[in-house]
């Protein structure tokens, strides 16, 4: 492993962990440094903080030396990949964000394709699978690689669809690359290692945490060039990934109810009613020759209320 990558990727993680260095923060600080060695110092001389006081105040700020001093091991044996903010091989897809991650982790270098994210309901009416495996399969046959978060239903589903169909396919976890959650994914998630990447912002050995998922919901909104929300309920996290998709200018797509029970597509519903795209299968998902203003209304940002 590249000696001077190891000492940046070192710096970075300190310099992430540092109190009261959240992920605007550093952005800032990397901009305006280039390189995480330099950006570290300044913080330290201008009284930011020490080596020895590795804090964390934001979503995942429970890492301590020692684990940093793992990660590093780790990506240095070749178990994982490793990027900074700014760095190459970091997803120029992220820098739309105000809050890139800091650093990210990845099973393999992620393929410069277009995604369109499937997300949805853990829990899915039994109606919805099949539109949600059609839509997969609509948006594969259209160019698009599928990203999600690997949590049970939705995501399931459009992972394992685009195994199926041979695309490629880039799980977000809202854990450690090494931890498998949920559990039942793990023969999902070595089918993922094998053909497609799995990605996270959260440093190796994190356990899931109620903050992390959001977290992960918006890095797969910045990902994609679409949004598709195959199932949401009113408090959906679904929603928090069409938020951001919104915010950040992705178009959005929506399966319409599929049965009369309007509490499990409340989520839908609203996205419907805000202006986005409506899935009708058999006909075209979306295509780059389809002008955004169709899938993007500036109604939904009602929804990004964070």
């Amino acid at each position: 492993m590249n000696k001077i990558f190891l000492q940046e990727f070192a710096a970075a993680l300190q310099l992430s962990r540092h109190k009261g260095v959240g992920a605007a923060a550093f952005r800032r600080l990397i901009d305006l440094h280039r390189l995480p060695t330099l950006a570290l110092a300044s913080w330290i001389a201008d009284g930011g903080g020490n080596t020895a006081g590795l804090q964390r105040q934001s979503r995942h700020k429970s890492a301590t030396a020692e684990m940093i001093r793992s990660a590093l091991e780790r990506v240095d044996r070749g178990e994982f990949m490793g990027w900074y903010y700014s760095q190459p091989g970091y997803p120029l897809q992220l820098h739309d964000l105000g809050e890139p991650p800091p650093v990210l982790f990845a099973s393999c270098a992620i393929r410069p394709l277009k995604f369109a994210a499937v997300v949805g309901a853990r829990k899915l009416a039994p109606e919805a699978i099949l539109p949600a495996e059609e839509m997969v399969r609509q948006l594969v046959a259209e160019g698009y690689a599928i990203v999600s978060g690997g949590a049970a239903g939705v995501d399931t589903i459009a992972h394992q669809k685009a195994l199926d169909l041979g695309a490629y396919t880039a799980a977000i976890l809202a854990t450690g690359l090494d931890v498998v959650y949920p559990a039942a994914n793990a023969g999902l998630f070595a089918a993922i290692r094998r053909s497609g990447v799995l990605l996270s912002e959260m440093m190796p050995g994190a356990k899931p945490q109620r903050s992390f998922f959001p977290a992960r919901n918006r890095i797969i909104a910045a990902l994609a060039d679409v949004v598709a929300v195959v199932q949401a309920g009113e408090g959906s996290g679904a929603l928090i990934t069409a938020a951001w998709a919104s915010r950040l200018g992705r178009r959005l797509l929506v399966l319409p109810p599929q049965t009369d029970c309007p509490e499990i597509w409340a989520g839908n519903i609203k996205l419907i009613e805000a202006g986005a795209g409506v899935y009708q299968p058999g006909g075209r998902a979306f295509s780059v020759a389809e002008p955004v203003s169709e899938f993007f209304d500036a109604g939904c940002q009602s929804f990004a209320g964070f």
